[in-house]
């Protein structure tokens, strides 16, 4: 009897040693643009009270961008409070993806990290991309059904 083995393969795995690489590169959540490669994780980054954005110390971890300037932005952020948020949007589709607060991005001491704009995904392996096998369909209310055949091939004694 043939044996059997189950593989499983993650978004994380495609980093360069795998899921424990000190290197991670981000995508565009949109349209699997590359954006982002830097020496920390996402999750592990601070985030900002006021919009969530996470923020990127460039003085503590690699930073390495593949985006277009957008321009500055000044925002209304309470009762006497501005902000200037030096815009970047991404290279593929010019989705807003990350700001600055000043302008000469090289000067810069923070990146910050639009919240939801990045994965981990490239867009070859964007799962929305991907065709939906025949074994699975979409029902009414949003739920997801799947046909699973199996085959039981134990030798079974009768008593």
């Amino acid at each position: 009897m043939p044996k059997r083995t189950t593989h499983t393969y993650s978004s994380e795995d495609a980093a360069p040693d795998g899921p424990d690489s000190d290197i991670f590169v981000y995508y565009c959540k949109h349209c699997g643009s590359h954006l982002l490669i830097t020496d920390t994780q996402l999750q592990k980054m601070p985030k900002r009270k006021t919009d969530k954005a996470y923020v990127l110390d460039k003085s503590k971890h690699l930073a390495r961008l593949n985006i277009a300037e957008a321009g500055k932005v000044v925002l209304k952020r309470g009762e006497g409070k501005m902000e200037k948020q030096f815009r970047m949007n991404c290279v593929g589709c010019g989705l807003f993806v990350f700001y600055r607060s000043e302008e000469d991005l090289e000067g810069a001491s923070f990146i910050y990290v639009v919240d939801g704009a990045l994965s981990t995904v490239a867009a070859e392996t964007n799962p929305q991309d991907a065709p939906v096998p025949p074994c699975i369909s979409n029902l009414d209310g949003g739920l997801v059904q799947v046909a699973i055949e199996v085959e039981d091939r134990a030798q079974r004694s009768e008593c």
